[in-house]
């Protein structure tokens, strides 16, 4: 006998309808619904312990993991935020928290290059400039002034450590 697949052995349309007269149904039905007698004496039944609710894999992240702010980066958060209040407040709330946000990586980024032995001022003073770009209305020529300042008092910050 040659097997087939299982839709082509059992068909609906090929099996004969079985229908009972509705009273046996309902007498069907009460049998099997019907709860068995139970012992006279019952037995405590053994603690269950509640059904643990299954643990997701998605933990949250936190937007952005900042490090630790030692004093030298607490420093270099003060030489860069001098000279910026009145154009800090100028900006919206969303403006604010973005500002203040790449502030924070790029005065961490910085703290990283002043870790190594030769310093790069270069890359330093472009942190510096591309964060203050997020400024609106501010002179260019004022920015890479302001941006020069403050890479020479950080880099005079990494002459005192």
């Amino acid at each position: 006998m040659v097997d087939k697949p299982i839709e082509q052995k059992i068909r609906p349309e090929v099996l004969p309808e079985v229908t009972a007269p509705p009273e046996e149904l309902d007498l069907k039905l009460e049998k099997e619904s019907a709860p068995e007698k139970e012992p006279l004496e019952q037995k405590p039944a053994p603690e269950q312990p509640a059904p643990q609710k299954p643990r997701s894999t998605i933990k949250p992240r936190p937007a952005v993991p900042m490090p630790a702010k030692d004093a030298v980066m607490v420093k270099i958060e003060k030489i860069m935020e001098e000279g910026l209040n009145d154009s800090y407040q100028r900006l919206s709330p969303v403006a604010k928290q973005e500002f203040k946000m790449k502030g924070e990586q790029a005065a961490s980024q910085i703290r990283e290059l002043l870790k190594s032995t030769h310093v790069k001022i270069k890359k330093i003073l472009r942190l510096i400039l591309d964060w203050l770009r997020i400024l609106p209305g501010v002179n260019h020529f004022f920015l890479e002034q302001e941006a020069k300042i403050k890479t020479d008092k950080i880099i005079a910050l990494k002459e005192k450590f």
